[in-house]
């Protein structure tokens, strides 16, 4: 992959790594399947096993990725809800995965 990346961003593009299915340590010794290949994308989109069953999903991104978006003018959107019982749901898990040293 990290030849294609630099092919991407030479080329003006972004790159984006899509952990949904691989995210959360399912590697084993990586917590990000992107980690294994070296790279470092510019937008990372999770979902699944971060809620564990309850239904969360997460993009992070670079403060260039960021910026851009905001000055389109789109304040917000979302697959799933960003509520509080998401949000503690996605705590939980992280927590257990950090305690019982899953990762």
């Amino acid at each position: 992959l990290e030849q294609v990346y630099a092919h991407v961003r030479k080329a003006g593009g972004i790159c984006v790594a899509d952990e949904v299915q691989t995210g959360f340590g399912r590697y084993g010794t990586h917590y990000w399947g992107f980690q294994q290949q070296g790279v470092i994308p510019d937008i990372v989109t999770m979902g699944k096993p971060f809620g564990n069953g309850f239904p969360l999903a997460a993009v992070v991104c670079t403060d260039q990725v960021a910026a851009a978006f905001a000055s389109t003018g789109i304040e917000y959107f979302n697959t799933f809800g960003g509520g509080p019982v998401a949000a503690a749901a996605g705590l939980a898990v992280m927590n257990t995965v950090d305690s019982e040293q899953l990762q």
